[in-house]
């Protein structure tokens, strides 16, 4: 005498009667009324391509339009816009945080560019004012006036 909770059990614990191509058994538990797994059985093609199909979806990088404007980022204030911007994106599900990533990393190298521009600009600014000689003196400076 079989109650259905053990013929339940039963078909739960089947294996799939599908072969792998290397000619092993498939060892996934067959489908309730099925001798294969959702994997193996002919009549579940049409479920697996829905799965595949959403499933691929679901893993889709969320990017901008393709039309979205570009962002002018030539100063440091430009740089925290943008990056307030992509945290907004991010929290409301607009932009993959992977992107958010690229953003933020391409924003600190060009901050550190800004700087070294800057730095660059000062030395030449300082060694153009060391070569010239001081206004009103018609003698270079030896250290020896009086």
């Amino acid at each position: 005498m079989t109650d259905g909770k053990t013929e339940k059990l039963n078909s739960i614990k089947r294996p799939c009667q599908a072969r792998k191509p290397d000619g092993s058994s498939c060892q996934a538990a067959a489908l309730p009324g099925s001798d294969f797994c959702f994997f193996h059985d002919p009549d579940r093609a049409d479920d697996r391509q829905a799965a595949r199909s959403f499933g691929g979806s679901q893993n889709r990088m969320k990017t901008l339009a393709a039309d979205a404007p570009d962002i002018k980022v030539e100063s440091c204030q430009d740089v925290v816009r943008l990056i307030s911007e992509t945290i907004n994106q991010v929290r409301r599900g607009d932009l993959d945080p992977r992107v958010a990533n690229a953003v933020g990393y391409l924003a600190n190298v060009l901050i550190k560019a800004a700087e070294q521009g800057d730095l660059e600009k000062r030395i030449a600014d300082l060694e153009a004012a060391v070569q010239k000689p001081a206004r009103g003196s018609d003698f270079p400076m030896t250290g020896m006036e009086s």
